[in-house]
């Protein structure tokens, strides 16, 4: 069985340029696409068909997916309309939403009514300032990374986080892979989504949320060996 194309979704703010280190040094195939969800019609729904499109432009079969933070939430419909082409379902440090459930569904009570009042007067893109941005995402980051970062940081709009996913279950291997040192979303946190996943293997990684910048090497290798391994190895990967 030949070794499926690993594909690596970006979380909010970054684009597919954040993967660029993971990719160099991975020994499977891997591709980073960027998610076309900073418009004012974006959904999950939408966003995974788009995707699923360029796989197909590509001439992609079966395929790994990796997907960060948000790009959580892309996960069942991208499941969906993959279907048997969906080898393996990798969360890295990502949102799992409640079945048919949205982002802000996986989040408190608190947060929920805050993050659709602040969607509410800023329907054209919501983004944190620097500051904010340094110390949620970059605080195992070097400066030149964390520079990177705030000076690419894009707006993000309501579609991914407002929008039902679908309720169909996730039916391919799945691992969740938490961050030890993640102020975006805490361990604990992340905690709380691997229990949505029951039958995910869960394998740790001390890095921050963008792990991809700070522990490119290690990411890397973890997930060349997911993407190796069969299903009865995975859970020793």
């Amino acid at each position: 069985m030949s070794t499926p194309t690993t594909v690596l979704l970006h979380g909010a703010g970054v684009g597919a340029w954040v993967w660029d280190r993971v990719i160099e040094r991975m020994a499977v195939p891997a591709i980073a696409l960027d998610i076309a969800g900073r418009h004012a019609d974006a959904t999950p729904e939408r966003c995974a068909r788009a995707l699923i499109a360029e796989l197909d432009r590509r001439g992609l079969d079966e395929v790994t997916i990796v997907a960060h933070s948000l790009a959580g939430v892309l996960m069942p419909d991208l499941a969906a309309g993959l279907g048997a082409r969906l080898r393996h379902a990798l969360y890295l440090a990502a949102v799992v939403p409640p079945p048919g459930g949205a982002f802000v569904d996986a989040l408190g009570t608190v947060e929920r009514t805050l993050l659709r009042l602040l969607f509410r007067f800023n329907r054209d893109g919501l983004a944190p300032g620097p500051a904010m941005i340094r110390k949620e995402l970059c605080n195992d980051l070097d400066e030149a990374s964390a520079a990177l970062v705030v000076s690419r940081y894009q707006a993000e709009f309501p579609g991914l986080y407002l929008t039902p996913t679908c309720a169909q279950p996730v039916r391919a291997a799945a691992t969740y892979l938490r961050l030890l040192r993640d102020r975006s979303l805490l361990p604990a946190r992340q905690d709380a989504m691997i229990a949505r996943l029951p039958q995910a293997w869960v394998h740790d990684l001390d890095a921050g949320h963008l792990a991809m910048l700070s522990a490119p090497a290690q990411l890397a290798e973890r997930l060349t060996a997911i993407a190796l391994a069969c299903p009865a190895e995975r859970a020793a990967a």
